[in-house]
Parts: C-alpha cells; structure tokens; sequence
C-alpha cells in the first residue's frame, strides 16, 4: 500500500490524496518516505514535482484558498475581533447575597452598569438592575458593586485574551499557521504567560 497524490491541485490550491492505494492512478503520484514529513505539515496545500508517477519535490506553498498570509492575518484578526465582541456581549454569570444569574454585557448595559456603580459609590445603599431573564429589582450596594466587578473582569479578561491572539497572528509565518488559530484557542507558552502577568498586575491594582 503506498500514498499517492493527485499532481494538479483543486481550484483552492489543494491536492487530493488516497492513502493505502494499491497502485498510483493516471494523473497522480507516489507519496515517498523522505517527503511525508513535509505532507503532514503542510499537506494539502503544497506545490510539488513528479517524474514518472514519484513525487521528487514539495514545498508549502504561500496560498491557501487563494489567500496570502497578509490577507489571512487580515481576516482572521476580523473573525477573532468579532468572536471577543460577541464573548463580551453575552456576558458573564453572578453570584449575588440572596442569588445568582447572569448579566449581558451590551454597550447599553456597560452603560447602565458603570451608572449603578458610580451612584453606589455616591453614596446610594440599593440601585434598580435586573439579572437576565429576571424583573428589575432593587439591589443593595454589594450586590451592585459584585456585578460591576465581574462586568469588569470579563470584558479586562476578553480584551486581553484578544489582544494576545492578534501578537500571535501577526507573528505567524504562513497561512495554515494563521488559519488554526481559533477564539478560545491555547495561547504560545510566552504569550500565555505575558497575559497571565497582565492580569495579576490588573488584579494586584485593585487590591
């Protein structure tokens, strides 16, 4: 059984492949030992030679559906803006003196939140807010002030997350690299690590 690879690629630049083919088709040729290394990390989408139904050569190519990297850091920055917009927006869950539930994060809501807060802070003991799903009801100053807190947290956490996911697209290389990364992909160790620190010193400022 042998791998073998169709020579012209696919109209987005890929090649098709059968792996365990019992014999090489018209029109493909044989995977050989020395180059699986390069398949397997760059396959599908690379350029190769053949001569007499063997591929000779293969190198990664700079397009992948017809992108270049500079397109696809441009895109996938978009996706992932959108992806942290979205994260933020749906908000985040809250444990409360007497409940719990969950608060959306909208603009609106940030608004109305930061409002609560200031007039907690003003010196009201009890200010008007509603958990998602839930009437409006009066909340005391800690509650309020729980809520701001975690608001605060979950946009500091999205927005640095994000801004490390786009160190990291900025910096990769080729176009597969910048496609796999995702919204709640694990970052590179150094880049884990700066964030991790970014938000220890947030934290220790409010302490």
């Amino acid at each position: 059984m042998k791998t073998i690879i169709k020579i012209e690629p696919e109209w987005n630049n890929a090649h098709c492949s059968i792996a365990d083919a019992e014999e090489v088709l018209p029109g493909w040729a044989e995977l050989p030992e020395a180059l699986k290394s390069v398949w397997e990390e760059h396959g599908p989408f690379v350029a190769i030679v053949a001569n007499e139904g063997v591929i000779t050569n293969m190198v990664a190519t700079e397009e992948i559906l017809g992108k270049t990297v500079d397109q696809a850091q441009t895109e996938k920055l978009a996706e992932l803006s959108a992806s942290c917009n979205e994260t933020i927006v749906n908000g985040c869950d809250v444990t409360l003196s007497s409940t719990s539930g969950h608060i959306s994060l909208t603009n609106e809501d940030q608004i109305n939140l930061t409002n609560a807060a200031a007039s907690i802070e003003a010196g009201m003991t009890e200010y008007p807010y509603h958990l998602d799903g839930q009437l409006c009801t009066m909340f005391s100053a800690a509650d309020i002030l729980v809520m701001a807190k975690a608001a605060t947290e979950h946009k500091l956490y999205h927005t640095t997350y994000y801004n490390h996911l786009a160190a990291w697209v900025r910096r990769c290389e080729t176009v597969k690299d910048v496609e796999a990364i995702a919204y709640g992909s694990e970052l590179p160790e150094d880049l884990a690590a700066n964030m991790a620190a970014i938000l220890a010193a947030a934290q220790a400022d409010k302490a």
